[in-house]
């Protein structure tokens, strides 16, 4: 992978300065998803979006969830759908069509846990951080993809 440009960096830096002058609520999230546009690992990862997330649901009927209640999300590519349920720092997901595959679980930190879906798609993760940033990158024989960044348990 190449370098950033000192024009890349500038434009990396000028949105970062006006996202924290806005103080938007995902400033953190945002940031992670534009260094991402300069940054992908591999181009050969397919991108997963997210489709479905309970905690905006939720804000939609303007129900209130506790701390400690569990997060449904799930991602979709034409590779596969991910569906996740975060549960603090606990993760338990399921890849479609299922399979095995290995799953890494990284945070804005830079930490990363992998671990290994079963036969039928199935994994359990753990994070370090689990109201960041995080993504999935899903690798098979044949197809790998990756998820957009999004919040462990939503910020409150």
């Amino acid at each position: 992978m190449d370098p950033m440009t000192p024009e890349e960096e500038r434009l990396l830096s000028d949105l970062r300065d006006a996202l924290l002058a806005a103080q938007h609520p995902q400033t953190e999230l945002i940031i992670a998803n534009a260094q991402d546009a300069f940054s992908y690992a591999t181009l050969e990862d397919e991108l997963a979006h997210l489709v479905y997330d309970s905690a905006l649901e939720n804000d939609l009927v303007g129900t209130v969830r506790a701390a400690d209640t569990s997060r449904m999300v799930i991602f979709e590519c034409q590779a596969l759908t991910m569906e996740l349920e975060i549960r603090g720092r606990d993760i338990v997901g399921q890849i479609g069509p299922p399979g095995p595959a290995t799953v890494i679980v990284e945070t804005s930190d830079g930490a990363m846990a992998e671990v290994h879906a079963d036969d039928l798609g199935c994994f359990t993760a753990r994070v370090s951080e689990p109201t960041g940033p995080l993504r999935f990158r899903v690798s098979r024989p044949g197809s790998s993809a990756i998820t957009e960044w999004t919040y462990g348990q939503r910020p409150s």
